[in-house]
């Protein structure tokens, strides 16, 4: 499956509670003079955070979200706790996923997320009519929020 830099970028906020790491393909590279040198060191996004560091380089803090928006082309992969999740095969390939699940994202969460645009740009969001099945997902999917919610509040 293709991944946009907006599922990696939803996909980060809602693995805070994980390390992902990320390296970008190298100045010769984006250059043009390779098609699959990376850069040296890798940039890390440590747990339950979304500001990212350099491996060589900790002292130095950089929103991760709005790096991976403003240079998505010359990002070659992402890692979760050391396990490739999306890699390009070469610059300007897109970035393909290594488990689709992880990108893929709930009917729950693609209403609210909807729900939230909406009201963010002042439109109406028409919903149609859910089949048995999408209605029982949304409810299922909705639970398991519930529960996750209990347990990081302690209710």
């Amino acid at each position: 499956m293709i991944v946009n830099k907006e599922q990696v970028m939803r996909f980060i906020l809602e693995e805070k509670s994980q390390e992902i790491k990320f390296r970008f393909y190298s100045a010769t590279t984006i250059g043009g003079l390779s098609k699959t040198e990376l850069a040296t060191y890798e940039s890390i996004i440590p747990k339950g955070s979304t500001s990212a560091t350099y491996e060589h380089r900790p002292d130095i803090q950089f929103n991760s979200l709005k790096l991976v928006e403003s240079e998505w082309d010359d990002i070659a992969y992402f890692s979760l706790n050391n396990e490739m999740i999306c890699k390009r095969s070469a610059f300007g390939e897109p970035m393909i996923s290594r488990n689709d699940e992880l990108f893929v994202q709930s009917i729950y969460k693609q209403a609210i997320e909807d729900e939230i645009k909406a009201e963010k740009n002042g439109r109406e969001v028409v919903v149609s009519e859910l089949t048995e099945k999408g209605a029982g997902s949304l409810m299922s999917d909705y639970a398991t929020y519930w529960e996750q919610y209990k347990k990081e509040k302690n209710l």
